[in-house]
């Protein structure tokens, strides 16, 4: 049994070590190759190797030890330092050993193993930094503290030293032995030696864990932290540190080295399949744990390595075989391998066959022996975790990158010109959001996952469906006869996707769905591409109205393209200087003076000449280039109105357009109180212009925002009143102080008796609700006669002025002119 388990115990690579003081000649064992350098077999080392090989950090205190074996004397050795691997990394070892005295009584050997504690190093590391957070805190309140005078040998111990042992402030005097004599024996070697090496050393922190008697709480660990203090020519002054009670962390670190002792032991085969093959004679030992991991009765199993085979799964036999030859070659320095067997219950087991095998003088294998381990719970993982990573969590449906995968292997097997084509189509339910909104987020992703189950249901073998994002479906068609066929499917599917779901709840919800679709024979090399234009398609579908589906075509790729260059394009306009504000006169209709001027943005593209603000400033709303436009044109045109108003005219107000977006997504309050404080104008000559619509998307949110840029005192005028959602329960409940007349109820008047009505009833709420008016769009002198007949205050339109470059508009302040009124 001796040989056997010493056989495990080589095939696992246990390293043992020999250190004869005498001769200073240190053995060490084959398994210590995967900690370091060894030399070959039988050549011993001196002491001094090993320290080569020790951390610079270590080695003070690891070579104040071992010099002084005398100390060691009918003690147990236990050492935990790092060397430097083959691979020129550090690896923490353990060494537990014992000294050995000689006739004289003086040690004349030390003998002991190693083993490779790294893991478990790393996770105390990541307690020691939470606990120096802590113990640098606590520092901070004299917690723990002392200071060492070396010079007089006295020591300062804080409050808090003495309570963290127990002791009240008189019960421990100023002694370094009020301190020692508490130190757990076996740990005074160390500390003495650590405080030895740091005051040799001199300035650099240390840190050292030990052992105190508590007054009544037995044995208590403590983390010790200090640092030299060194005079001008490098003589130690003092010592000063702290130390923190640990432990609770080393009853941690105890439980979790008893946990490492045991998986040590299984895999040394003691507990873990232990087999024992004598190559030369045949036989095969296996131990009870390798039957029992089988179902097998113990004893009963008593094969040949060949019967150990015939249970492997056929398709990893082959596998196996060839390492077990590889190793027995001498290609490899273990065997491990992993591979199905059966179980005697019918079922399969992942195992993990570990061995290593024993040479004779010429190096021909003998004997070979090892572990077996059940790995079947991390396989199942593994294989989970594959399948998570292409799969959604929701619905279980593969997610777009599984789905890209297909179609790219789909067009990999397109090769002739014949080949029938396929279809992606993708579909994107209208207005989900809603039922996130009314029903909860259970309901909806209840929703996903009967729709996932229901497209699941409709597609036809070989056909892939996916879930691509929150609310987007993707089908994979393969083999499709022609458009008319793939528009007929996705038609169909959008059908089943509008039939009504019934919910565990008890709701029925109905959806629609917008499709698109993009085709193989239009020539795919890449599956994210048609996988984009299906989107583009889909996008189509939804600006058309959405419930439809819509074939992808070469107009739409250009217009995405024109769309991205222009978007790219805006992102440098600003940088460029491409932007700029145009202003607009706002004109009082009683004598035709100039009041204001609404301040509008102009891009003057170097390539396309001027761009219309209708078709970049949605763009710009979209993609969010509007925050930093916005804010851009706030300053700028507050910056102007101060120019203005210094040279004519102090009361000239001036208005900015505002966004929705501004509003809700952008700190607006913050930029309107900068714009005013850089440019120095008073707050009431800047009004912000705001559409309906915007009252209507979050009005809680709205009528703060507005409230508290009017508490700033800047004007907020309605833009476009009349055209949206005109409603008088809104003007008394938000700070409104402008109404525009859209130019749709300015055109025309004195000519459409429908228009002048309005016209006027605009006018008159306005007067009863003490707001003022500016008439947009005028452009006849009959339009400017109408409205200052209802006492209209201002106006603005082409009749006046266009929008003009700023010197152009000052040239009309400093003439004022413009068209009598």
């Amino acid at each position: 049994m001796v040989q056997r388990y010493m056989l495990a115990a080589f095939a696992s690579g246990e390293a043992i070590w020999d250190w004869d003081v005498s001769t200073d000649r240190l053995f060490l064992s084959p398994g210590f190759r995967a900690f370091l350098p060894v030399p070959a077999d039988g050549q011993d080392v001196t002491l001094a190797y090993w320290f080569s090989q020790v951390h610079p950090d270590d080695l003070p205190w690891l070579e104040a030890t071992l010099r002084s074996p005398d100390r060691l004397a009918g003690r147990r050795l236990v050492i935990e330092h790092r060397v430097r691997n083959p691979k020129g990394d550090w690896t923490w070892l353990m060494l537990r050993g014992a000294a050995q005295a000689g006739p004289d009584g003086c040690v004349n050997r030390l003998i002991g193993t190693a083993i490779d504690i790294t893991e478990r190093k790393q996770a105390e590391e990541k307690l020691r930094l939470s606990e120096e957070r802590l113990a640098l805190a606590a520092a901070a309140t004299n917690d723990g503290l002392y200071d060492w005078d070396l010079r007089t040998d006295r020591l300062y111990y804080a409050p808090r030293w003495k309570a963290l042992i127990g002791h009240a402030e008189e019960e421990i005097g100023d002694g370094p032995e009020e301190w020692l004599n508490r130190v757990h024996p076996e740990d005074l070697i160390w500390l003495q030696a650590t405080l030895d090496a740091q005051v040799s050393a001199g300035a650099k922190p240390f840190q050292i864990e030990y052992r105190i008697q508590h007054a009544s709480a037995g044995w208590r660990w403590m983390l010790c932290r200090g640092i030299a203090v060194m005079d001008a020519s490098g003589e130690p002054l003092r010592l000063v540190g702290s130390q923190s009670d640990i432990t609770d962390r080393k009853v941690a670190e105890e439980q979790l080295r008893i946990s490492e002792e045991r998986y040590a032991l299984a895999a040394q085969g003691a507990n873990d399949g232990l087999w024992d093959w004598r190559i030369s004679e045949g036989d095969v030992y296996y131990s009870p744990r390798w039957s029992d991991m089988l179902g097998l009765p113990h004893g009963e199993w008593t094969g040949t390595i060949e019967d150990w085979f015939g249970l492997i799964h056929a398709s990893d036999l082959p596998g196996l075989r060839a390492a077990f030859s590889l190793h027995l070659s001498g290609g490899t320095e273990h065997l491990e391998h992993e591979v199905r067997i059966r179980h005697d219950s019918g079922g399969e087991l992942w195992v993990l066959i570990r061995g290593v095998a024993i040479r004779d003088a010429l190096g021909d294998a003998i004997r070979m022996a090892g572990s077996m381990t059940d790995i079947t719970d991390r396989k199942r993982a593994e294989q989970q975790i594959l399948f998570d990573a292409f799969h959604d969590g929701l619905t279980g449906l593969p997610n777009r990158s599984l789905l890209l995968d297909r179609i790219s292997q789909t067009l990999g097997r397109r090769r002739r010109p014949d080949d029938p084509p396929c279809a992606v189509i993708l579909f994107d339910l209208d207005h989900f959001k809603r039922v996130n909104d009314s029903l909860g987020p259970l309901a909806g992703d209840e929703v996903l996952r009967l729709l996932g189950q229901r497209l699941e249901r409709e597609r036809r073998a070989g056909d892939t469906v996916g879930r691509i994002s929150a609310d987007e479906y993707a089908v994979l068609m393969d083999g499709v006869v022609d458009v008319k066929a793939a528009l007929f499917a996705a038609n169909r599917l959008a059908a089943r996707i509008a039939e009504p779901l019934q919910l565990t709840s008890g709701e029925r919800v109905v959806l629609t769905a917008s499709g698109g679709i993009a085709m193989s024979h239009t020539g795919y090399g890449q599956a994210a591409d048609m996988l984009r234009d299906a989107s583009l398609a889909m996008f189509r579908a939804k600006g058309d109205g959405r419930n439809r589906v819509e074939m992808f075509d070469e107009a739409l790729r250009d217009r995405a393209m024109s769309r991205l260059r222009t978007e790219t394009d805006l992102r440098q306009a600003a940088d460029l200087q491409q932007l700029a504000l145009h202003y607009q006169p706002i004109v009082r209709l009683s004598d035709g003076s100039i009041a204001g001027f609404e301040a509008l943005i102009r891009w003057n593209h170097p390539e396309r000449g001027m761009i219309a603000p209708s078709e970049f400033v949605p763009l710009a709303e979209d993609t969010g280039l509007i925050l930093q436009i916005g804010r851009w044109a706030l300053g700028e045109a507050t910056q102007q109105l101060a120019r203005w108003q210094k040279a004519h005219d102090s009361g000239l107000f001036m208005s900015v357009n505002v966004s929705g977006r501004q509003m809700l997504d952008d700190d607006i309050v913050g930029h309107v109180r900068a714009a005013l404080a850089a440019s120095g104008i008073a707050p009431e000559t800047l009004k912000l212009e705001i559409t309906e619509s915007l009252l209507m998307d979050d009005p809680g949110r709205v009528v703060v925002l507005m409230q508290q840029i009017r508490d700033l005192g800047v004007g907020l005028s309605l833009d476009d009143f009349g055209t949206g959602y005109s409603s008088l329960s809104y003007l008394h409940r938000y700070p409104v102080g402008t109404l525009k007349i859209d130019r749709a109820f300015v055109h025309g008047t004195g000519e459409n008796d429908r228009r002048e009505e309005i016209s006027r009833i605009i006018l008159l709420l306005a007067k009863s609700l003490d707001m003022d008016v500016v008439a947009e769009g005028i452009e006849t002198a009959a339009e400017v006669q109408f409205l200052r007949g209802l006492e209209c205050r201002y106006g603005q339109g082409f009749y006046f002025s266009r929008p003009q470059p700023a010197g152009v508009a000052e040239a009309l302040l400093s003439l004022q002119s413009l068209p009598k009124v």
